[in-house]
């Protein structure tokens, strides 16, 4: 029989797509209430974690004005949040090991992170914090319009690029699927920031989402993260965990004695095996605050 496609799955179920040998290689597709859309693949022999958002939401989804707003709108998402700065952000996943990004295409936009399986959560809130709370400030829109320049300038200068763009121009003619993902030096320098935030309020639904996360992760731990915010970061006025001179005491976060860069970017080496949190910079050189993202998935 016939697997249901995605959207004639039911909300809050689970379906079985591929069985794996002892659980490896089982995919599964969960459909939460909120209609966002889960595939997970368990891999439990490997000890990191990747995931994507996939956003249903691409260049041919604009009108002819707002032609490059997604790629614009994938830039700013990285701009911050109510919860957390732009620093705050890239930083985030860097301290732990691990890296995100994301890319715009003609049909979708990703967000993407890679990490070790244990600091799934961290990475899950992050990207999470990103698609559904971003700012869109208008600072934040004037200083990634020259950034946006430059990458179409970038483009023009690539014989590859210019081969691809003119290959869909002649293909598609004037259809969405004509126009370039990165918009034009006329679309973008007119895009104003009530336009993109128009944007981002009408496509960015959950019911346009998919998410895959393979890993050792299992299905319904994941859905369990995914199905409502997770409390702020706890911020703490004083440090709460502090470099030793010799040795680590349980429970505070132990930069290495001959580390050069702890204050800027911590890594996982950065705490001791006592600590039960992830170490968080505060404002201030050597300033640090242990702070759980998620606490019931941590």
């Amino acid at each position: 029989m016939a697997q249901p496609t995605a959207a004639q799955q039911r909300p809050g179920t689970t379906k079985t797509l591929l069985k794996g040998v002892d659980g490896a290689g089982t995919v599964r597709r969960t459909v939460l209430p909120g209609g966002l859309r889960i595939v997970t693949e368990t891999l439990p022999t490997v000890r990191s974690a990747a995931f994507g958002i996939w956003v249903g939401v691409g260049s041919r989804d604009e009108t002819p004005v707002l032609n490059g707003a997604t790629h614009y709108l994938e830039h700013l998402l990285f701009k911050g949040t109510e919860r957390r700065s732009a620093l705050d952000i890239s930083s985030a996943l860097d301290a732990v090991g691990g890296e995100m990004n994301a890319f715009t295409a003609k049909e979708y936009t990703c967000y993407y992170a890679r990490v070790l399986d244990n600091d799934l959560p961290l990475a899950i809130d992050v990207v999470s914090d990103m698609l559904t709370g971003s700012l869109i400030r208008q600072e934040d829109i004037d200083t990634e319009r020259d950034v946006v320049l430059e990458e179409i300038a970038m483009t023009e200068d690539d014989p590859s690029d210019v081969v691809h763009d003119l290959f869909a121009q002649v293909m598609y003619g004037s259809s969405p699927l004509g126009r370039p993902v990165l918009g034009t030096v006329d679309t973008i320098n007119a895009l104003t920031r009530d336009q993109v935030a128009g944007f981002y309020k009408r496509r960015y639904r959950p019911s346009t989402w998919w998410s895959r996360p393979p890993g050792t992760s299992t299905t319904p731990r994941w859905c369990a993260r995914s199905s409502g915010p997770s409390p702020p970061p706890a911020r703490s006025a004083t440090p709460t965990c502090s470099p030793p001179t010799r040795a680590a005491e349980p429970g505070r976060c132990a930069p290495p004695a001959r580390s050069r860069s702890w204050t800027a970017r911590p890594s996982r080496r950065t705490w001791c095996s006592a600590c039960p949190a992830w170490p968080a910079a505060t404002s201030g050189a050597g300033r640090w605050a242990c702070s759980t993202p998620l606490s019931a998935a941590a």
